[in-house]
């Protein structure tokens, strides 16, 4: 029953979906050429694209971080 509910009440909240976003579709209905819409879809995708780098970088910098403490420990451990 909960189901059916979650499913009724999802379908009932669910708008038109338009294929573009406001950014694109303004552009688009100004009839600009195709460099504006372009430079949108540029800027959407730019930070997803920076948040994995980012998030790559960090998670390297940690990776090398408990690698070194591995290997001080280690070093330690034989007395060297």
């Amino acid at each position: 029953m909960k189901k059916l509910i979650c499913v009724f009440l999802f379908w009932v909240s669910v708008n038109i979906a338009y294929a573009q976003c406001v950014m694109c579709k303004s552009v688009s209905e100004q009839g600009n050429t195709g460099g504006a819409i372009n430079s949108a879809i540029l800027y959407m995708a730019f930070f997803p694209y920076l948040l994995i780098v980012v998030i790559g970088y960090l998670w390297y910098k940690n990776y090398k971080r408990q690698r070194n403490a591995r290997k001080n420990q280690t070093s330690s451990d034989f007395g060297v």
